[in-house]
């Protein structure tokens, strides 16, 4: 393993980080102060680890039935953000909060890492032989940015009031899910 296959990793970790990142700034400013440590560490646990899992499933699974995964799970990861991005804007008013429990936080890290499945099909197709260092390495950088966004969006509460940041979350997620979609 070279250092930029190491370099390549941590970039791609980043690119495909970004979803977790805009969810976990979204939970940091609408949960604020229910968004505790203990969810904090388990949403970035998730969201890292399905990072890490996702590029595995797709080097393995995606060699088997990869175009039918590939064609069928970005509809469904489509569908799964968009239909959560839809009800976070739809029960602003009623409170404001995101289901912070351990179904939902998988969901959404499931939802925010098909990205990384495809990812796993074309490492499957280049031939990688470093294929578990390099998705620890994504997992790991996925974590630490959904931990950052987390506690960016625990201080930017201060500039962003709850509804807001349903809507602009919901916003996010809906984006995704079209970007998905296509």
């Amino acid at each position: 393993m070279t250092i930029w296959t190491i370099i390549e990793a941590v970039l791609l970790g980043i690119g495909l980080a970004m979803d977790a990142f805009g969810v976990s700034v979204t939970l940091g400013v609408v949960e604020n102060e229910r968004y505790n440590w203990q969810k904090i560490l388990l949403s970035s646990s998730l969201f890292g680890f399905f990072q890490f899992l996702m590029p595995v499933a797709g080097f393995f699974g995606g060699t088997l039935c990869g175009t039918l995964i590939q064609f069928y799970g970005r509809f469904i990861a489509a569908a799964l953000l968009i239909g959560i991005g839809v009800k976070m804007i739809r029960d602003r008013d009623e409170k404001s909060s995101i289901s912070t429990s351990f179904d939902a936080l998988f969901i959404l890290a499931v939802a925010t890492s098909v990205d990384a499945f495809v990812v796993g099909v074309s490492f499957a197709c280049l031939g990688y032989t470093s294929l578990y260092i390099e998705s620890a390495i994504i997992g790991v950088v996925t974590f630490l940015i959904a931990l950052g966004g987390a506690l960016a969006g625990k201080r930017g509460r201060k500039h962003l009031s709850p509804d807001k940041a349903m809507i602009a979350g919901g916003c996010v997620l809906i984006l995704l899910g079209i970007k998905n979609f296509f």
